[in-house]
């Protein structure tokens, strides 16, 4: 699986005209078959078939000239095994919401407006080797990431200056109201910051993400702004790579500091995996941005059949730290690009 700035897309389809004339049609299938095992924490102890962000999409960009290229891409989640409802035969499922913008790119950078992952997010994808697996850093018994896509954002990357490159995205709250009645109505309602340095097999990133009471993801229960501050450090040889993220979220109701420590060993046609996090969390009642506090480890091994297949086991644990229930998941999983 690629590995990129899903941000900087634009940037990667600046290229030739005739090579990227036409639109690029693309996807992702990923299923997994968990054992899962929540019974110790009051969830059930069951065999789920999983989708593990299946999605289907379309990109291209078009040469404008003087050195300006146009960019697009609509992309949306595949929800293939949704059983809603305990209902295995519904028929549930469809399509959700992922990355969908318009944008011009040239020597400035690059602008898009649309939906998008933050910068905040960005910041730190190339560092989870888990992502969209059973171990991915965004689940509530893992590091319990808050990563999000923005529906309407104006965005900007720069291009890449002695591997330093920033991103900023502005989200208008578009007067969604808050508990006390405020109306969020500019252009900066909610914001995200990310400088990221990639060179000599090193990634450093420092980002930060703040949203004003009056938005949807502010809990609504606190007066105070939403702060999150991540950093990330990597680095990155033939045969091996490790990643660390450290993640602090402080807006009066669940505070709560997360972090995660990663690496990835080549093993023949694979890729052998571990993960080590831990989450201290503020909040009581574990029903907004965190589960509690916890910690745990993953680790697995993911095989290449070809450069489009694989198949991969993976194992993740984690333990409450007031009540010391337990949680895990065994994870067999099948993936495949095109």
């Amino acid at each position: 699986m690629k590995k990129v700035l899903s941000l900087a897309i634009a940037a990667a389809l600046v290229a030739p005209a005739a090579a990227m004339a036409d639109a690029t049609i693309y996807g992702k299938v990923r299923q997994s078959l968990d054992i899962v095992d929540f019974s110790d924490a009051g969830g059930d102890d069951e065999i789920q078939i999983n989708n593990r962000t299946s999605r289907l999409g379309v990109k291209g960009s078009e040469d404008l000239g003087n050195g300006l290229t146009g960019v697009y891409k609509i992309e949306y989640g595949v929800n293939i095994s949704t059983n809603v409802g305990g209902n295995e035969f519904a028929g549930n499922g469809g399509l959700g919401a992922r990355n969908a913008f318009v944008g011009l790119a040239g020597g400035f950078g690059t602008f898009v407006v649309g939906r998008h992952d933050t910068p905040l997010k960005i910041s730190t994808g190339s560092l989870d080797y888990f992502g969209d697996t059973a171990v991915d850093n965004n689940l509530g018994y893992t590091e319990d990431l808050l990563d999000l896509r923005a529906d309407g954002t104006l965005a900007y990357i720069s291009p890449a200056m002695g591997g330093l490159t920033a991103a900023v995205a502005l989200v208008p709250g578009e007067n969604t109201t808050s508990v006390e009645g405020e109306e969020a109505d500019g252009l900066t309602d909610a914001y995200s910051l990310a400088l990221m340095y990639s060179n000599f097999g090193i990634f450093a990133s420092v980002a930060l993400e703040v949203a004003t009471p009056e938005t949807t993801v502010h809990p609504a229960t606190s007066g105070d702004d939403h702060e999150n501050v991540r950093v990330g450090l990597g680095y990155k040889h033939d045969m091996f790579k490790v990643g660390m993220i450290y993640d602090t979220i402080e807006n009066g109701v669940d505070d709560s500091t997360s972090i995660m420590l990663n690496g990835s060993v080549k093993a023949g046609p694979g890729n052998f995996k571990a993960k080590f996090f831990k989450v201290d969390s503020d909040d009581s009642t574990a029903n907004l941005f965190r589960t509690g506090s916890h910690d745990g480890f993953g680790f697995g091994y993911d095989y290449n059949m070809s450069k489009r297949t694989q198949v991969a086991a993976y194992y993740v644990t984690s333990e409450m730290d007031d009540s010391g229930d337990e949680s895990s998941v065994v994870s067999f999983q099948i993936n495949h690009n095109f």
